[in-house]
């Protein structure tokens, strides 16, 4: 990228294209997101029917700006400026509180977030409910950057981040009211040793909440598929909802609810994106932020393609672990 400025007249994630004197009016209806991300990054227009034609445009504004802390790198403040303080995935507090009022959690109960990122879930349950929620996460620095976030809150005791390995992963047995996960299980390879540690640490009608990314059809890995997996910072293993049907079976939890939101998500991603466009329109890029940026376009590129395709679905799965002991007293 260039050091000039861009006045960017790209159809924009939202849909929609303001012209040269302001106004505003749909485009690029019916064009996948990816295309539309990809076309506004190139600095290319596309409507529906038509391939991406070149814009007479600058090069993007750059300017540099360096970070506060150590642990607060381009990608992390990136991460952030897209998806909300605290948060290094789509959905921030709202739809966090929303997604654990199947918990009832009081201040009574322990909850374990697997695959925590930078801790803005562990800490706003937290937050909201007054209850001790540890955060794990397999990546170093979101785990530093995480712990960081929750020490400045005041809540580095109640909501801390700490790194973990999910292929060693062990816990005290029976010690945990409720796991939540977000998008991260399809990141684990052996998933039915993964999920036996679960369901160990949990509690006697302890509560497993996670959403992830899954096939749509079982062993079905398009072409689509195989380009998100094989280019993931983490490698992709992603089941499908049959998949963790049987596990869940196997290990005597019982499903409760199984929801597609592949919408929902999929509406996240792209008003969030289309929100930071919008800054970016306005101030430009930062000299140390553009590579975190150019490889942020190509991550959410390919995710939304596999979704988009519609053989990647992101599903919500609630489950409760069976009170096993009372089963085994009852003999």
């Amino acid at each position: 990228m260039g050091a000039g400025h861009k006045t960017l007249r790209t159809t924009s994630l939202a849909g929609t294209k303001t012209s040269e004197a302001g106004t505003t009016r749909s485009a690029g209806e019916g064009v996948p997101f990816w295309e539309r991300f990809r076309a506004w990054w190139d600095g290319y227009e596309v409507t529906a029917g038509t391939k991406a034609q070149p814009t007479a445009m600058p090069t993007h504004s750059v300017r540099y700006e360096g970070p506060n802390y150590h642990w607060e790198t381009a990608r992390l403040k990136l991460a952030q400026e897209v998806w909300g303080e605290g948060f290094s995935s789509p959905g921030g507090v709202d739809h966090i509180l929303n997604m654990v009022k199947f918990f009832a959690l009081d201040p009574s109960m322990s909850v374990l977030d697997i695959g925590a990122g930078l801790g803005g879930a562990t800490r706003a349950m937290c937050d909201k409910f007054g209850v001790w929620v540890s955060g794990l996460e397999a990546d170093e620095a979101l785990a530093e950057a995480g712990m960081a976030l929750s020490t400045m809150a005041g809540l580095a005791k109640r909501a801390p981040i700490t790194p973990f390995d999910p292929g060693s992963f062990e816990y005290k047995a029976k010690s945990i009211d409720c796991v939540f996960s977000k998008e991260f299980l399809f990141t684990v390879q052996d998933k039915p040793a993964f999920l036996k540690t679960v369901e160990m640490l949990l509690k006697p009608r302890g509560q497993i909440l996670f959403t992830d990314y899954v096939l749509a059809k079982p062993h079905g890995v398009s072409r689509e598929v195989q380009m998100w997996a094989d280019k993931e910072p983490s490698p992709a293993y992603p089941w499908s909802v049959e998949d963790y049907r049987q596990a869940f079976s196997d290990l005597h939890i019982d499903i409760r609810v199984i929801d597609d939101n592949t919408e929902e998500f999929h509406k996240m991603v792209t008003q969030a994106w289309a929100r930071y466009i919008v800054r970016l329109q306005q101030r430009g890029v930062d000299a140390e932020s553009a590579p975190a940026l150019v490889d942020e376009v190509e991550l959410w590129t390919r995710r939304m393609m596999a979704v988009e395709s519609g053989d990647i679905k992101i599903c919500r799965i609630h489950a409760l672990k069976k009170d096993t002991d009372r089963l085994m007293s009852s003999w």
